[in-house]
């Protein structure tokens, strides 16, 4: 009994390290041209008043050619030349709802756009 108990206390600590793991990643993609935004902590939220790393990592898209906009939003710089680097720090009680919205501009003159809505949180 106890080594069932011990490969199921293996299992689960197994599983939860394999989700710590795995990166949420908000994706914009029209034909060939693709945004993915990475938030570096792997979770699917931004927390207020901390400053959290993101990556916007470009498929066919010249990353001059690319402006973000947001609350709280400095960019840090490019990686080559698919990486924009970020860092975002939203003060809390800033926002109506728990959502921060990217607008994301790119192309000839800027016109092509996209928004990603991320899901804000506070410290608990």
């Amino acid at each position: 009994m106890k080594k069932l108990y011990s490969f199921l206390l293996i299992l689960v600590f197994v599983n939860c390290q394999n989700k710590k793991a795995e990166k949420v990643e908000f994706t914009y993609e029209n034909g060939i041209e693709k945004i993915v935004m990475e938030i570096e902590n792997g979770q699917g939220f931004l927390i207020y008043d901390q400053p959290t790393k993101t990556n916007f990592v470009l498929t066919n898209i010249d990353p001059f050619s690319l402006v973000i906009q947001g609350p709280g939003i400095k960019v840090l710089g490019t990686k080559g030349k698919t990486i924009m680097r970020t860092e975002i720090n939203v003060p809390g009680n800033y926002l109506e709802k728990d959502t921060l919205t990217i607008k994301i501009r790119f192309g000839e003159n800027y016109s092509k756009e996209h928004e990603f809505n991320i899901p804000l949180k506070k410290v608990e």
